[in-house]
Formats: structure tokens, C-alpha cells, sequence
């Protein structure tokens, strides 16, 4: 009996939507594919007749009408139940016959929420209700009439029903079609606007695009009517015919009225085709008008101006005294983002530029034979500075083959490539040592096997002034894909007259899982040298780069290795044609060169660390000789470190570190002079810090971003740092640093506090040390002296006050001295700078503020008339803008008090609105030594720049 129940549900699912009736109906047609299921249903008085007799089943089910047969249902359920004994309760079923109800009874509400659709959706239309009307009207008008002679034709009576059927078919598809088409419509005026007006080269085809957008448009609302009138009429012959299914049609129609009624169905199907063939022509015009899309953007600029002294002879820098106003030079080389070093005032702003990149793109390109899907072209020009010049910058091209991506650029004066770390390393040379007027194309052939990507180069280059390519240069490289995550490439480079060079490389990552691999191996060859490469190969003829480095990570334990051997000739890019390595970016020094490893070296080296959750340790070991392994040149480094975390934001960090040069312990591991601009402990103190000296040390810090800080916002560093002295054989050098910033709100006023210690103590200060006593430090010189530096500042900034103008205030103050014990030559710097801004001034987007600024310097090194850095509230470093400072010096054994002293101050406007832009300002600057004079300087400047 229980299953009984799902059974009768899965019943009544199939008949719901037919009506109610009597065990036998007049109107169920005998061979009906229901008509047992209504019979039976009947029988258990589940579903009742109309008074008529008649069951109706082409009629919508009511909700009521549901809930009286589910409730009829449910009673005979509990009748049979109790019958047998049996409690009528969902607990007296199995957890499958539970399923199989929940599962019928979602399909019957989803069926009536159907239904319900339906029956609103004709109870909303006003036309069928009226066309109801008009066929009740008529069937009463010919019920009224008499009897026509026999003869009617039913065949053709029940064409005409298939014939209107298929009608409604066809206007349900026409209707669907003229939707999706009005999407596309609206999506492609969207396109045709976004470029309407970029160009009046391109405005003969945007009108063109518009006229013809208008022209679907029109020809949509027409097609919208068609097909509104069209389903209006349809639906009424749908709903007349299924009035009529109960009525003798034999008796009340005559053969002109079939015919009458099969003539407007044959123009109803006439109306169709001429309705499909109009939605297929639409549909072809969108299709090509959206198949491709312009681009055009850009940006325009004009500037009138300059910046001159108006006293003295001396050029200084303004920036430091305002960062970020209308008169920098700007940075370059090494210092990028670092304009402090570059003097401002003797400039000429006055000139006018156009860029302007114009693209095109296919929205769905081909895959088979060659497709091209984006093209563009970057033009320029320049006006008022000179002769008025146009020029093309460079151009691309993009597209498959069969599928295969490929890629085609050029540049007029920037070209850029890489063949790998050692060779053709052109990339980054913003300042452009190098001209490099040439073309780069790419094919990545993910049909072939191997999955090759070739990049082939040809161009020309002109030194700028740097040569390490000269003249026509040619280059290609091929990369294959053995497998998923690894490549492996061949490269072949020439630049004649200069060099030739191949190399292969390699990476692969998560090999097995656990290992990353990756390295290089390059032989390059003087073009002047007889023979080819291969025919030097392995003679001092040919120079050589070769590394491999890996890591290899195992749960919390990682471990990285490496061996490198580099020949002398890769210094500044020369054998590697590569103008990215030049001296100009600060050649080998490891925070600045792009490449792994500098030249004129040959060792390896291994690092590792493990993470065990309440500590992390960590361990170093290297060895390396110049690159002819020449004996003495031996140097090694070795190491351990820890991190502890600790609660409340806090860590303590401890290293031990050990360095020899030959044999001996050794202060710090030097480089060569030669190789790394004069500053050989540079790349090794400094980055990684501690890592190539001998020494110990420890450090307790304070996060205060870390959710759990003691105190949120304060960062705190207290540390302690003792290094050997290979003068002494002791531990003479002794640097205490402490250092703090702080962050606080209050109301519209924001504070920046920070102070900077440093305690630094030299056992052996002021001794001579004569050339060859120190393994280090070969040439002769004197210990420095013991310092203290103190340096703190604060910033104090408003948020815009909600006052007419809506001004904001800011004001800095940094302050710093290094007292050297034992002389008179102690460093001094001060800066200050007060500003006002009107964030609303005059009109909504403009902008305008006015500041002071002064600065002064005693006992530093370099000329007061620039600045080293922007560092005066880098609460991390010694110095404001000038040196003595120990990350500059690169240790603090090496900080020596300067001789230089000056000033300068000046005053500085702006205005903004949106794009254009007014600057004024007047500058002082005085320099006591060690050359005593001074300068002023005016600049007024006027730019404007819109980018489209």
C-alpha cells in the first residue's frame, strides 16, 4: 500500500493537466494515450466530471481544482491504511517511499507553477480575451443557423488545424529570432558608439555604420509589429480551435467556410516567410558589422614654460624641497625613481606631443589556414620645440595559423628582447643606450610536437653611446615543451662586426613535485675572431656563462643550491650583447643587475631553512674564485640564522656569519673593483644584509600591521651587531640600532612620528693600516672613528575641512646629527616644509596649493646642491637627504664624515584643473663648501594633457 502512494502521485502527474471527469467521457477520445489513466483516477472518485459529462483535458488546471484532487488523494491513502491496520503517518513508510513522494511532489508543484504561468499570461492578454470573444460570438451565430447539406471535408478541416499549428510554431521561432536579434542590436550601437567621432578619417564609415544601424532599427520595430499582429492572430486560431474540439463542426461550418479559413492560413504562412526571410538578412548585417571593432586612443599635450636661474652659476635640485612638482628632471640609469640626484633649473618645458594608437580587431577570428585578429599602429609627433616632426613608433600585429598564436612588432627606436639571462638581454634599457630599431615576431606551435615557441629578432642598433650592439643584429631562439611546466630553448645571436654567440637554457618547475629548476649556458665569440663558433669552442677564444641554480621544497625544509661560472667579458653586457647590463644601470651590483650572478666569477653555493612553527632556521655555505680560478682569489661564506615569533606582534632574530678571503677570516668577502663600480662590499653587505661579513648579532621587533600588535601601528627595531675586524683578528666593530614610526588619527588630523639611534663603536678607531694587512681591505687606509647618529621627525597632515574652499594643511619637520667622537666634523641636516591646499578652489575639480620648504646640510659628503635620496622620514636610515649613512657606505666601519655644507629654499604654486596645469615657484640656494657661492632660480610652467 505504500508504495501505492507514489504510484497514484506519478499517475496523476501524467492526467493533471486534463480536467476532471466521470469514469467513461463523452469528450476522451476512444485510443487515447490517457484515457486509462482517467478512467482509473475517475473510478476512485479521485477526479469528478463537469455536469455536462464532458472531462475537458485540453483545459488549464486551477489551483483549487489541484488541491481538491490531492486532498481526495490523501483521504483514500488514509482509508486504505487504516483498513489494513496500518498508521496513516509518514512513519509508516520506508525512507525510500519518503524519497520517491518528496521527488513526485516537487514534480507536481514545478508542473502547476508551470501551468499557473500559462493561465496568467492568457488571463493578461487583452487580445486573446477579445478573440475569444469574437469566436464564442461567431460559433453561437452559426449554432444559430441551420444544418448544412452533408459533404463537409475533414481532411480538410484537419489540415487546417496542422496547418495553424505549424503557424504558432513558426511565429514562437520568429518571435525568439526578433529578441536575440534586438540583443545584437543593442550591443552593436554600444560598439559603433564607443568610436562614433574618434577620427575624421573614420567618420565616413561611422556614418555609414549609424545609417545602417538606423535602417535595423526600423526595419526591428516593423519586425516587432509583424510579429506581434502575427501571434495575435495565431493565438486566436490556437484558442478557436480548441473551443471547437467539442463541437460538430459538420454541422455548423460549410465548405466556403474552410475554404475562407485554409486561404487566410495559406497568407498567415505567407506572412512567415517573408517574416524569416527579413530575420535572416537582419542577421547577416549585424554579423558583418560586428565582425570588426576600431580602436583608437591616445593622448595630446602641450607645455609652455621653463626654469632658469636668474643668479649664480650653480644647477641644483628642487625636488627634495617639494616632491612630485611640475619642475623635475626626472630620474635616470640606476637612480630611477630617484630624482633627487638630478639638478632642475636650467630647463625649457615649452613644446607640444600626439600620441595616437589606432587598432583593430577581429571579435572572431578564423582557426583555419592564417587569421588575423589585432593590428595597430603608434604614431607620434611634436611641435614648438623645433622643426614640427611625425613619426611612426612601432607597429604589431597579431594573429594564428590553424589555430597557432603568432605575433609580429616593431619599433621604430625601442626595440625589446631576451634570449635569456646572459644573452640578447635588451628588455629594460629605459634610457636607450641602445637604439634599437628592429622587429620581433613569435609563433607558438601548439600543434607541432614539442609545443615549439620561436622568437626570431632582426634589426638595426645604434649606440647610445654604449656599444654592446652596433650596426644590423639578427637573433632567433626556439623553445620546446617536453613536458607540462618545463622549456628548454636553443638561441642563436649575431651582431656582425661585433660578436656572435648561441646558448641554450632550461627551466622546469615542480619537478616530481618538489623541485624548481633553472640555468643557462651561453658562448660568445668575437666577430673579429677566424672561424665559427664551433670551430673556438672550448679555447680561450670564445667566452662562456654558464649557471644552474634549484630549490627543492619538502613540507617545512627548503633547500636551494647553485654553481655559476662567468666569464670576465659578460661586465657591462659586452659578451652577451645585452644593453640592460650596462655600467650606466650600476653594472653588477646585486640590487640593480638584472642578471643571477656578476662576471668574472666561478663557485656554488647552498642555502636552507626550515619552518618549524614555533622557530625558523636557516643556514648558508658559498664558495667562488674569479673565473681563471687564479689562486687567491678564493673566497667563502658561511652562516646560520633564526626567527623566533613571538605573542603580541613581537619576533627575535639572531645570525652568526663567518667570511675568508684565501684561507683567512676576512671582515666581509670583497668583489672585485673592477666589477662592481667601486663599491665592492656593496652587493654583499647590503643585500642580503649580514650575509658575506663575519659577525653576530640580534634583533627584537615590533609589527604594528600584524592583527595581534601590542600596540597597532608602531613598528619598533632594537638590535645588536658585533663584526670582526681582520686588521686586529678581534671583534672591534660594535653597532647598536634602534629605530621606531608611529601612526595616529586624530578627528581630521593625522601624526607621523618616527626616531632614528645609532650607536656605533670602533675598538681600532683612527689606527693606519698599511696596504696588505687586511684580507678585505688590500689597499691602505685609517680606521674611522665611533659615531652616534640621532635623527626624528614628524609629519602632521588634514584631511580636506569641510569649510568654503575646503583647504587642507601639512607640515614636515625632520631633523638629524651624527656626532663622530674625537672630531669637530659632526653631520647636520635639517628640512621643513609648510603647505596649504584648496582641494574646491573657486569652481568643483580645481585645486590649488601653496608651500615652503628649507633644507641645510653640514659635514656631509657629495654636493649640497643635490640630494642622495628622499629620506627624511625613512626612519630605517641615517641620513635626511645627504650622506654619512651606513646602508649607503654599505657597512658601518666604512661612514666617514664629509666636508660639504649649504642650503636652499623655495617657494612653490600650483594650480590643477582636471588636465591642465599651472606651476610657479622660486628657489635659493647657497653652498658654503667647499666651493662658497649661491644661485636662484624662477620657473613658471603651463601643461595640459588629454587622454582619449
Amino acid at each position: 500500500m505504500k508504495k501505492r502512494l507514489v504510484m497514484l502521485l506519478a499517475g496523476l502527474l501524467t492526467v493533471l493537466s486534463m480536467g476532471f471527469g466521470l469514469a467513461q467521457f463523452s469528450d476522451v477520445p476512444a485510443g487515447h494515450w490517457a484515457k486509462e489513466a482517467v478512467e482509473a483516477l475517475a473510478a476512485k472518485g479521485i477526479i469528478v466530471g463537469f455536469p455536462d459529462g464532458t472531462y475537458r483535458g485540453n483545459e488549464t488546471l486551477t489551483r483549487y481544482q489541484a488541491a481538491l484532487i490531492i486532498y481526495r488523494l490523501l483521504q483514500q491513502i488514509q482509508e486504505e491504511l487504516k483498513a489494513k491496520g496500518e498508521s496513516p503517518t509518514m512513519q509508516a513508510m520506508s525512507s525510500e517511499d519518503i524519497e520517491a513522494l518528496k521527488n513526485a511532489v516537487q514534480e507536481l508543484a514545478a508542473e502547476l507553477a508551470a501551468l499557473g504561468v500559462r493561465v496568467s499570461a492568457l488571463e493578461d492578454s487583452a487580445a486573446t480575451k477579445e478573440d475569444i470573444a469574437r469566436l464564442e460570438a461567431m460559433i453561437q451565430e452559426l449554432k444559430a443557423q441551420p444544418a448544412p447539406e452533408p459533404g463537409m471535408d475533414a481532411a480538410a478541416l484537419q489540415d487546417l488545424a496542422d496547418r495553424v499549428e505549424a503557424a504558432s510554431i513558426a511565429a514562437d521561432t520568429a518571435l525568439a529570432q526578433a529578441q536575440q536579434l534586438a540583443e545584437q542590436l543593442d550591443a552593436l550601437a554600444q560598439d559603433v558608439e564607443g568610436v562614433k567621432g574618434d577620427l575624421a578619417s573614420l567618420q565616413t564609415q561611422v556614418e555609414a555604420n549609424a545609417q545602417a544601424i538606423q535602417a535595423l532599427n526600423e526595419l526591428a520595430v516593423l519586425l516587432n509589429q509583424d510579429v506581434l499582429a502575427l501571434q495575435d492572430r495565431v493565438t486566436a486560431l490556437e484558442k478557436g480551435l480548441a473551443d471547437l474540439q467539442g463541437v460538430d463542426l459538420e454541422q455548423f461550418a460549410s465548405k466556403e467556410d474552410v475554404a475562407a479559413v485554409q486561404e487566410f492560413a495559406a497568407a498567415l504562412r505567407s506572412d512567415l516567410v517573408g517574416l524569416s526571410e527579413k530575420v535572416s538578412r537582419l542577421e547577416s548585417q549585424v554579423a558583418e558589422l560586428s565582425k570588426v571593432q576600431y580602436s583608437i586612443s591616445g593622448s595630446l599635450s602641450a607645455t609652455y614654460g621653463s626654469i632658469g636661474l636668474t643668479s649664480g652659476t650653480t644647477n641644483f635640485d628642487v625636488d627634495r624641497l617639494f616632491p612630485g612638482n611640475k619642475f623635475s628632471s626626472g630620474p635616470s640609469g640606476a637612480f630611477r625613481g630617484n630624482e633627487y640626484n638630478f639638478p632642475d633649473t636650467t630647463q625649457t618645458f615649452t613644446g607640444g606631443s600626439l600620441s595616437l594608437r589606432l587598432g583593430v580587431k577581429v571579435a572572431q577570428p578564423g582557426q583555419s589556414g592564417v587569421n588575423l585578429s589585432e593590428a595597430a599602429v603608434d604614431l607620434s609627433a611634436t611641435a614648438f620645440s623645433g622643426a614640427t616632426t611625425v613619426s611612426v613608433d612601432g607597429a604589431s600585429l597579431k594573429g594564428n595559423v590553424d589555430g597557432q598564436g603568432f605575433g609580429v612588432t616593431f619599433s621604430n627606436g625601442g626595440s625589446t628582447f631576451k634570449f635569456n639571462d646572459y644573452l640578447f638581454a635588451n628588455a629594460n634599457d629605459p634610457d636607450g643606450r641602445v637604439t634599437r630599431q628592429g622587429v620581433v615576431a613569435t609563433f607558438q606551435g601548439t600543434r607541432f610536437p614539442l609545443n615549439p615557441e620561436v622568437t626570431v629578432v632582426a634589426g638595426h642598433a645604434t649606440p647610445n653611446p654604449d656599444t654592446v650592439l652596433n650596426g644590423d643584429y639578427f637573433g632567433v631562439r626556439v623553445a620546446l615543451k617536453p613536458i607540462q611546466d618545463t622549456v628548454l630553448a636553443l638561441s642563436y645571436a649575431e651582431n656582425p662586426g661585433n660578436r656572435a654567440a648561441v646558448a641554450a637554457d632550461f627551466s622546469t618547475k615542480k619537478l616530481l613535485g618538489l623541485l624548481d629548476l633553472d640555468g643557462a649556458y651561453v658562448v660568445s665569440k668575437d666577430w673579429s675572431i677566424a672561424g665559427t663558433i664551433f670551430d673556438n669552442w672550448g679555447t680561450a677564444n670564445v667566452d662562456e656563462a654558464f649557471y644552474v641554480r634549484g630549490t627543492l621544497a619538502v613540507g617545512p625544509v627548503t633547500v636551494r643550491g647553485n654553481y655559476r661560472a662567468i666569464d670576465p667579458d659578460y661586465l657591462n653586457g659586452k659578451a652577451g650583447m645585452s644593453a640592460d647590463h650596462t655600467a650606466f644601470y650600476s653594472g653588477e651590483i646585486i640590487g640593480f643587475y638584472p642578471a643571477p650572478f656578476g662576471s668574472n666569477t666561478r663557485g656554488y653555493g647552498a642555502e636552507a631553512s626550515v619552518n618549524l612553527g614555533f622557530a625558523t632556521l636557516g643556514g648558508y655555505y658559498d664558495r667562488v674564485t674569479d673565473f681563471a680560478q687564479t689562486s687567491g682569489s678564493e673566497r667563502e661564506a658561511f652562516g646560520a640564522n633564526v626567527r623566533v615569533p613571538l605573542p603580541v606582534g613581537f619576533s627575535l632574530s639572531g645570525f652568526y656569519s663567518q667570511a675568508s678571503v684565501a684561507g683567512n677570516q676576512a671582515t666581509f668577502v670583497p668583489a672585485d673593483t673592477a666589477f662592481n663600480q667601486g663599491t665592492p662590499y656593496f652587493q654583499f653587505y647590503a643585500y642580503p644584509r649580514d650575509r658575506y661579513v663575519s659577525g653576530f648579532g640580534a634583533a627584537l621587533s615590533h609589527d604594528g600591521k600584524a592583527k595581534e600588535a601590542l600596540v597597532p601601528n608602531l613598528n619598533l627595531t632594537a638590535r645588536y651587531q658585533q663584526y670582526y675586524n681582520d686588521v686586529t683578528g678581534n671583534y672591534d666593530y660594535r653597532d647598536i640600532v634602534a629605530f621606531a614610526d608611529y601612526s595616529l588619527s586624530l578627528g581630521p588630523v593625522t601624526l607621523k612620528p618616527g626616531v632614528f639611534f645609532r650607536s656605533y663603536n670602533n675598538d681600532n678607531a683612527g689606527a693606519s693600516v698599511p696596504a696588505n694587512t687586511s684580507p678585505s681591505r688590500p689597499g691602505a687606509f685609517t680606521e674611522n672613528p665611533s659615531f652616534t647618529t640621532l635623527k626624528w621627525g614628524i609629519q602632521a597632515t588634514t584631511q580636506a575641512l569641510d569649510i568654503p574652499l575646503k583647504p587642507s594643511l601639512e607640515g614636515y619637520f625632520a631633523t638629524r646629527s651624527t656626532d663622530f667622537v674625537g672630531t669637530t666634523s659632526d653631520a647636520r641636516e635639517t628640512y621643513y616644509r609648510v603647505g596649504l591646499k584648496l582641494n574646491e578652489f573657486l569652481v568643483k575639480g580645481s585645486t590649488f596649493s601653496v608651500g615652503y620648504a628649507y633644507w641645510e646640510g653640514a659635514n656631509h659628503a657629495g654636493s649640497p646642491s643635490v640630494g642622495s635620496a628622499y629620506n627624511p622620514f625613512t626612519f630605517t636610515r641615517d641620513r635626511i637627504f645627504r650622506n654619512p649613512d651606513v646602508s649607503a657606505a654599505g657597512a658601518p666601519w666604512e661612514v666617514r664624515p664629509g666636508t660639504s655644507a649649504g642650503n636652499t629654499r623655495g617657494v612653490y604654486l600650483e594650480w590643477n584643473y582636471y588636465s591642465l596645469s599651472v606651476a610657479a615657484g622660486w628657489f635659493d640656494y647657497n653652498e658654503t663648501s667647499p666651493n662658497p657661492g649661491s644661485s636662484s632660480a624662477i620657473g613658471f610652467k603651463v601643461s595640459y594633457e588629454v587622454k582619449f
